[in-house]
């Protein structure tokens, strides 16, 4: 029996029908409560936002004159790790590689290449052995930079210009410090907080295996969509039996690269090209209250004028508006990771 209680309001708003103003309908609205944060999400009915195509990538993806991230040029455009965090200057896992961040997000910071032989990368391009290499190698830094002292632990990726890149080689960047993120510590404060006999993360897994949100396991790792998104087809990855990204085993870094390319290839067969991804430690006061979260969210397509997927919904009410239900999402979902996850 868990303790957690998933708790939706239904409203019903009249507005006029589309292309018939003076016709007044009922338009249907759901917001959800996030059971631990108590984050709420507003779940649209009718029509969808799902683009029917996907966009020619050819010209924004082309390898350009200069590129730091391409294997030609990393050795002399990048810079080397400090010895005390480790010996291999570069940390290089596969076809990937880990080189110090060049933008001070946070007092340590790293950026990670999936591929560096190759500029891009399209989503059902980035296989399992490539994003397992990646977590693996930026993993590897992040236990680095523990050894210095615990601190506050994300790993976190932009791919495209609508998620926030800056460059279009595909990648992934750490930030390390004593501060954590707003998000980081209300998920930890909140973690801790959870009254429950067991973690909340244990009882959610719990509640979501087998039901309408739940998408299968791989390892340690547990796969759902949430209750109350934050953003477009969101995906969790969870390992609730690790408090911190540093006790995240190879095996563990395997099965999350896994499970995130099966999203990834998701995303493409759902005609989308633009993802984020977050993976939260659990900060430098160890506690079994907390599991490790990657979450994965779609952006808005790289086209000429597209439309953002942030408005002051999300921007400055910290409220998602969603088009998909997470059961929507979920079952969507579950054919790309059969071969990857099981009940």
């Amino acid at each position: 029996m868990t303790g957690i209680r998933l708790q939706e309001h239904h409203v019903v708003a009249r507005v006029p029908k589309l292309g018939d103003a003076a016709t007044i309908i009922d338009a249907p609205l759901t917001i959800r409560v996030d059971p631990l944060t108590g984050h709420t999400s507003r779940l649209l009915h009718g029509e969808k936002l799902a683009p029917t195509s996907r966009p020619d990538l050819s010209e924004l993806t082309a390898t350009p004159p200069f590129c730091p991230f391409c294997e030609d040029k990393i050795e002399i455009a990048t810079g080397v790790f400090d010895e005390q965090i480790t010996r291999e200057g570069r940390i290089r896992r596969g076809l990937s590689a880990v080189v110090p961040n060049v933008m001070a997000y946070s007092e340590f910071s790293s950026v990670g290449l999936y591929d560096t032989t190759q500029h891009f990368r399209d989503l059902d391009e980035l296989t399992p052995e490539i994003v397992s290499d990646l977590l693996t190698g930026l993993t590897a830094y992040t236990r680095g930079v523990h050894s210095i002292r615990p601190m506050w632990h994300s790993i976190n990726a932009n791919y495209l210009p609508p998620a926030g890149s800056s460059l279009v080689h595909p990648h992934a960047q750490s930030a390390h410090d004593d501060f954590g993120t707003t998000q980081q510590r209300r998920l930890i404060e909140a973690s801790n907080a959870w009254e429950g006999e067991q973690s909340y993360w244990r009882e959610l897994v719990e509640l979501e295996r087998g039901g309408d949100r739940w998408i299968g396991t791989r390892g340690r790792v547990r796969v759902m969509t949430p209750w109350s998104p934050v953003g477009f087809h969101e995906v969790w990855m969870l390992v609730p039996d690790a408090a911190d990204i540093v006790d995240l085993t190879e095996d563990d870094c395997q099965d999350l690269g896994a499970v995130l390319s099966a999203v990834l290839q998701g995303y493409h067969g759902f005609n989308l090209a633009s993802f984020n991804w977050a993976m939260y430690g659990g900060g430098p006061k160890r506690s079994d209250r907390y599991g490790v979260l990657l979450r994965a969210v779609s952006r808005s397509n790289p086209e000429p004028m597209y439309r953002s997927d942030v408005t002051y919904f999300e921007r400055l009410h910290g409220e998602a508006m969603i088009d998909l239900t997470p059961e929507q999402v979920a079952e969507a979902m579950r054919p790309h990771l059969a071969g990857v996850t099981h009940d």
